[in-house]
């Protein structure tokens, strides 16, 4: 193969690594940072939406493509404090790979946020973190890829 073929492949492969790396890694450090110095409230799953930049909210928790089930990413309702009758509505950046941790209607979750701003926040939960682990650790291999030569 054209070195110069090769050099851009591993150029590309690197700079795809390190910005899915802060996409991924951004609101899972944000979530972590939360839970110990922000606040935590119990929210409840409201629904969940659909793969991409879909807006519509389903009441089913996956769907179905190709004959295959795929996860859907949980819609949730929180209120701004503890005991609080105003809430505020956010979703989980991230889908759950693993089909036990997955979310059911109406379950009560653990939701993080800025005391600061109460409108950005995240679902703190083992299947979340789990899956943006392994989404990190694909991240760091990409990146390992472009720097280390077949021998």
């Amino acid at each position: 193969m054209n070195p110069v073929t090769v050099f851009i492949f591993r150029v590309l492969l690197v700079l795809g690594g390190i910005v899915l790396l802060y996409i991924i890694g951004k609101p899972m450090a944000e979530s972590i940072q939360y839970r110990f110095t922000g606040t935590s409230v119990q929210g409840i799953v409201a629904g969940f939406r659909g793969s991409g930049s879909s807006k519509t909210i389903f009441e089913e928790n996956t769907s179905r493509k190709n004959a295959k089930r795929r996860s859907r990413r949980p819609v949730y309702r929180y209120p701004v404090a503890e005991g609080s009758l105003d809430s505020l509505t956010g979703y989980a950046s991230s889908t759950v790979l693993v089909p036990w941790f997955n979310f059911e209607m109406h379950e009560k979750v653990t939701i993080v946020f800025d005391p600061q701003k109460p409108e950005k926040s995240h679902l703190f939960s083992l299947g979340v973190l789990f899956t943006d682990l392994l989404l990190i650790l694909l991240c760091l291999f990409m990146i390992r890829l472009g720097f280390v030569r077949r021998q």
